[in-house]
């Protein structure tokens, strides 16, 4: 009699094991066919004002962890990802995680042969994808209108393994005296008068050339212009770089990432001056030299939003607000946003609460125009500060249908 009990107890416990499976496969099913990316709970499912998200890109891998960790170290613990000292990962791991929703960028390092234009090879391991910072790692340091180019390595007997290759080209130097002043120029150019076009020198109809405008550009060459009886002076300027900021909308806000690092440029500019008695009455700009091009500065920008995990009430708790508080912050917002984290008004108020301007939640975090939390965060200190609580906010609302 034992002995069947206990038999068909095991069978129960059996089927229910099988139907929980069962739920779990379906879940899944579910959540990967909404193309959603895994959310890991890498402490406990409790979600309070001490729980933080965490969304790595690891090499473009996205990965999303809830955790309580305090630090970008602890949460790589928590979500179990293991990083190199060749790696880079931003913020870097030491950075104490602040915010309620964090982008951890990680960068992995891989090799790549520098080759220059002499034939010299060197093998580095890094994380670098901005050609410049990758020849100063290997001691090849790129010059003015130098070039380079990176690509897969072909032949990974000959360049000593696996990998990338970046391959340098050197630009030719030329040593130029333009209108008195001597300047040296570099270029990739394969004429003179490409090669003076290229770094701004406009030549009026009097200019002298002391060689025709196609002589060939060879690696050390010397050549003049001048123009007879004009005293001139130069400058040198600097060049700002632009930025162009990339939009990638399978990236979470708050990613950011230095595709290419901009560079200061330089310039030498020449004027004509006109002088009377020892004292300058005017001049003119006649010519502005490139000596150094500026590098525009490429970022990519990530804009995917995604809201935090849990209920409205889970929302409060991670923004700090005591329970006693949740009533009168559900009826609010409710009736300010209808819990939209982007509604705006034509009159500048934005968010959860309303905010008027919507920038004045930046106080709260930078995130302020996309993470509900940040909002809520804002919401609780602007009530305190102006009505003393939430339900002395919530009490000015009744009767002005405003707060």
């Amino acid at each position: 009699m034992v002995g069947r009990l206990m038999a068909r107890l095991g069978h129960l416990k059996s089927s229910i094991n099988a139907k929980r499976l069962v739920v779990m496969l379906v879940l899944s099913v579910v959540v990967l066919s909404a193309g959603f990316a895994p959310l890991v709970f890498a402490t406990d499912n409790k979600i309070d004002s001490s729980s933080r998200l965490v969304t790595f890109y690891d090499d473009g891998i996205e990965k999303t962890i809830l955790t309580k960790s305090k630090t970008v170290k602890e949460a790589l613990a928590d979500a179990e990802i293991t990083v190199n000292d060749n790696d880079k990962v931003t913020p870097s791991v030491d950075a104490e995680l602040t915010d309620s929703m964090t982008v951890v960028n990680i960068r992995r390092a891989r090799p790549v042969a520098v080759v220059d234009n002499d034939g010299r090879r060197t093998r580095v391991v890094t994380a670098e994808v901005d050609s410049t910072a990758i020849a100063k790692q290997a001691g090849a340091d790129l010059e003015t209108r130098d070039t380079a180019e990176m690509s897969p390595i072909d032949n990974f007997m000959a360049a000593g393994g696996v990998g990338q290759e970046l391959k340098i080209n050197r630009a030719k130097t030329v040593n130029a005296i333009i209108y008195g002043q001597s300047v040296v120029l570099h270029t990739q150019k394969e004429t003179v008068g490409d090669m003076l076009s290229e770094s701004g020198i406009k030549l009026a109809d009097t200019d002298t050339v002391s060689v025709p405008l196609d002589t060939p550009v060879t690696d050390g060459m010397s050549l003049q212009v001048w123009r007879n009886g004009i005293q001139t002076i130069e400058q040198e300027e600097e060049v700002p770089f632009e930025t162009q900021v990339v939009n990638d909308a399978t990236k979470k806000v708050g990613y950011t990432e230095i595709q290419t690092a901009g560079q200061v440029g330089k310039k030498t500019v020449i004027y004509q001056v006109n002088m009377q008695n020892g004292v300058e009455i005017g001049r003119e700009k006649i010519s502005e030299v490139i000596t150094v091009p500026a590098v525009n500065q490429v970022e990519i920008h990530g804009t995917k939003v995604e809201l935090p995990p849990g209920s409205h009430t889970d929302w409060m708790r991670m923004a700090g607000i005591p329970e006693s508080d949740f009533g009168a912050t559900n009826y609010i917002i409710s009736r300010e946003s209808g819990w939209r984290y982007n509604a705006s008004n034509p009159s500048g108020a934005y968010g959860l609460p309303q905010a008027l301007p919507g920038s004045k939640m930046a106080s709260a975090g930078a995130d302020w125009q996309t993470n509900p939390i940040t909002q809520l965060r804002w919401f609780y200190s602007y009530c305190q500060g102006r009505y003393g609580s939430v339900q002395g906010a919530y009490e000015f609302w009744q009767s002005h249908h405003w707060y």
